[in-house]
This record gives structure tokens, C-alpha cells and sequence, in this order.
């Protein structure tokens, strides 16, 4: 056989790797195409050098990002994602791939070594960091929780420590949002401050109270 034909054949074999990945792509199962190739990559070079297993891998991410570049767009603003490689998490053990839209600040990212999924929104974290550099009396944070709480208020019976607004990325996607919590938090200090009675529901820990803020809709 000619290169000229085993070089082709190579070729159409490639092709039709990559249509299998779009389709795939196309039913919403990219991060799990992740997962379960880089497994299948690991298991079947376990034998050989950990440079080659890694070339693999980072030849099977490289094709990834070119059909997802070609063929997925951000659900809420339409736009293309920014596809990016993370291949420095511990070379040999672990990489990750990132999807982040400019549109809308939404990121997913995803590794080898994780179960879930991680997504966040980088318009929100940019928000609460503006919010902490203003905050007087209080501060803000911004944490990734799988807890179904939106936003926490953490008042310690030390009045000499500030109360501190949690804001959970897992939850909270818009920069409005993020104000609206930081508004009624603001309230609630005032309250606090004048010892009067608050109303959310609270939980007592050793040397606080956590007060969920649930119930704070954008625009109130």
C-alpha cells in the first residue's frame, strides 16, 4: 500500500472521528466524552511511558477543541465559547478543559480527577470582588457550594468581627443579583445594629449566626 493510500485512509478515519465527537458535542455530552476518553486513553496505555500516555491524551484534546470550536455556542447568548486546554493541574495525572463564554462570563470547567462539573460566572465574581473593596461594616465573599442556598449572612455574636455575606457561585449567575443580596444584607446590619429583631430564618453555630437569604429576589 502506498503512503499516498495509507495516509488517506488515516485521514478518513480522523474525519470520521471527528463527526462522531460533533454529534456527541450536539447532544450535550462533551464533558462526559471528556471523562470517559481520557479513562479509556489511560487504561489502554497503562503499560507504556507516561510521556505517551500524556501525548495522547493531549492529541484527543486538541481534536476536541477544534470540533467544539467548530460547533458549540453558549446556550444563553449564543456566542462561541473560549475552549482552553489546562494541562499544568500535575502533568502526568491530570488535565482539565475550560468552556468560557465573553458574552454572558458563564465558565465550565471540568478535569480527569474531579466528578462534577465546576461552573461559575465570572460577571458575578467580578461583582461581589467590587462590592468587598466598597464594603464598610461587612464584607462579601464569593464561594462554590453544592448547598441549594443562594446567599448566606454570617452576624457572630463578636460584634467586633464584621458580618460577611456568602455568595454562591454555584447558584447566583447575574451581577444584579449579586446586588440585590448585598442591599438587603445591608438592611439587616442596620438592624443588627440597632438591636432589633430580624426576620430571616437563622441557624445558631458555636459563634454565629447564619441567616439564609433565600428569599431575596432580584428587583426587592
Amino acid at each position: 500500500m502506498s503512503l499516498i493510500a495509507v495516509g488517506n485512509k488515516n485521514h478518513f478515519r480522523i474525519t470520521e472521528y471527528k463527526n462522531l465527537i460533533r454529534k456527541l458535542i450536539k447532544r450535550g455530552s462533551l464533558f462526559a466524552l471528556f471523562k470517559f476518553q481520557t479513562e479509556m486513553i489511560r487504561e489502554l496505555t497503562a503499560d507504556d511511558e507516561p510521556d505517551f500516555t500524556q501525548k495522547r491524551i493531549v492529541d484527543f484534546l486538541s481534536i476536541l477543541k477544534e470540533v467544539t470550536d467548530d460547533c458549540l455556542t453558549c446556550m444563553k447568548c449564543q456566542q462561541p465559547y473560549n475552549f482552553r486546554i489546562c494541562t499544568g493541574l500535575s502533568y502526568e495525572k491530570d488535565n482539565a478543559i475550560e468552556l468560557t463564554c465573553s458574552g454572558c462570563g458563564g465558565c465550565f470547567t471540568h478535569s480527569e480527577k474531579r466528578s462534577h462539573v465546576t461552573y461559575f460566572n465570572f460577571e458575578t465574581w467580578r461583582e461581589v470582588e467590587n462590592l468587598r473593596k466598597r464594603s464598610r461594616g461587612f464584607t462579601i465573599s464569593y464561594r462554590l457550594s453544592y448547598s441549594p442556598k443562594k446567599a448566606l449572612l454570617y452576624i457572630y455574636d463578636n460584634k467586633e468581627m464584621r458580618p460577611e455575606l456568602w455568595i454562591n457561585g454555584n447558584r447566583i449567575f447575574e451581577a444584579e443579583e449579586v446586588k440585590s443580596y448585598w442591599d438587603y444584607s445591608k438592611g439587616l446590619i442596620k438592624q443588627w445594629k440597632m438591636n432589633e429583631e430580624l426576620q430571616p430564618v437563622f441557624i445558631q453555630i458555636e459563634n454565629a449566626k447564619i441567616y439564609s437569604l433565600d428569599e431575596v429576589s432580584k428587583g426587592d
